[in-house]
């Protein structure tokens, strides 16, 4: 990549993926090391927009931007939301709200059908949140947003 391109990433993913890090809703229900993960994972997809757009014009670049880092934004929010359902009376229509919710915005963000193996991941993280595992539970979303987003 050369330096100029390098710059283009760098400042979209400064201008898309910035304001998912001031927004606190991302993170309020997990450890640090859940964040850091998950941050992680937010930053390598809009990443991958950013070098995938980077020979394009902003006007051209932005709304794929836009719709990526809306997804990953989500998504984030959704595993946060769901983590913070454990310990919690058990209300199923919150939590299958919830995942519908981040396994649309997965298939939005991956423009792919979902594969055979989400419901295995739904399955093992509504154990694991039953078991009251929260590090299990976030381990099983993890896994099932990189299973279609990498």
């Amino acid at each position: 990549m050369s330096e100029a391109a390098s710059d283009v990433v760098r400042a979209r993913l400064r201008r898309w993926f910035g304001p998912i890090l001031d927004e606190p809703g991302w993170r309020s229900h997990l450890v640090d090391d859940q964040a850091e993960e998950l941050l992680q994972w937010g930053l390598a997809q809009v990443e991958q927009t950013a070098v995938r757009t980077q020979n394009l014009p902003d006007d051209d670049a932005d709304p794929l931007l836009e719709k990526d880092s809306t997804a990953v934004h989500l998504i984030m929010s959704g595993v946060n939301d769901l983590i913070g359902t454990i310990g919690q009376p058990p209300t199923f229509d919150l939590v299958d709200d919830t995942m519908t919710r981040v396994l649309k915005n997965l298939r939005w963000l991956t423009n792919q059908p979902l594969r055979p193996d989400n419901l295995r991941r739904v399955s093992q993280f509504n154990q694991a949140r039953a078991g009251e595992d929260r590090q299990a539970a976030f381990q099983h979303l993890l896994a099932l947003i990189q299973t279609d987003a990498n």
